[in-house]
């Protein structure tokens, strides 16, 4: 049977951020004129490559991807993404990982749940779940270059609008996105259940996810934060759950 994947969107070239982390630059269309910038993270251990928050990559990158080593994971880390999990999934024959509930892209299934304390692609490394969040999201900490984290939504930093549409990066900025490391305020919204307030609901998930060692940070959009993450996350932790600190 044959499946017609989503296409794949405009994006850059792969990059290397640390000695075994890289990155595609992407975008993703939210609607008729408006485009935010997406984020593919790469990580390889010897031969072996996982890819975290996947986005479909044009013939001439795929190619290069694969003389970074084997694709043998992917995972998905917010509930939100997921478009292009069924290609990689076909395409590699890989093992793929999401939590049981992040279905708003319902394939593929996972071969492997991705649960906090369980079993983790990554060597010595873990899952953090967001307990508390209204729809499942997650983040990946991963033990190279003094401590990584990987996040989807929840975390983002910014230095630049590069990958936004004009419109895209307005609208971001009406809904309260700043420059810097922020718990994305749309996001916030999104995952915190009627009736219960934004700015205390989530704060319990990010005061554990604090206590994970990491130096830098790279989200499903934004920017790469290189060695101050963990002090930055601190001060978006405290500014966006003020009544707590």
């Amino acid at each position: 049977m044959r499946i017609d994947y989503p296409l794949p969107q405009p994006h850059g070239e792969i990059r290397r951020l640390l000695p075994d982390l890289f990155y595609v630059p992407g975008t993703a269309r939210l609607g008729p004129g408006v485009t935010v910038n997406r984020n593919m993270a790469i990580l390889r251990f010897g031969e072996d490559l996982v890819l975290v928050n996947p986005l479909r990559l044009r013939r001439a990158q795929e190619e290069k991807l694969e003389d970074l080593g084997r694709v043998r994971h992917a995972v998905r880390l917010g509930y939100c993404h997921g478009r292009d999990d069924l290609y990689y999934r076909d395409r590699y024959s890989l093992t793929f990982w999401r939590q049981s509930d992040s279905d708003l892209y319902p394939a593929p299934a996972a071969d492997q749940p991705l649960r906090e304390g369980g079993n983790c692609p990554v060597p010595e490394g873990r899952f953090f779940e967001f307990s508390h969040s209204r729809h499942p999201e997650a983040a990946l900490w991963v033990p190279i270059n003094g401590g990584l984290l990987l996040t989807c939504d929840a975390l983002q930093y910014w230095q630049s609008w590069r990958g936004c549409s004009w419109l895209g990066r307005n609208l971001m900025r009406l809904a309260g996105f700043r420059r810097g490391l922020q718990v994305a305020p749309t996001w916030r919204l999104r995952m915190t259940p009627r009736g219960c307030d934004p700015g205390c609901w989530l704060a319990a998930d990010f005061e554990r996810l604090l206590e994970l060692p990491f130096a830098h940070l790279l989200g499903g959009h934004g920017n790469f934060c290189a060695d101050t993450a963990h002090e930055e996350a601190t001060m978006a932790v405290r500014k966006s759950f003020p009544g707590l600190y």
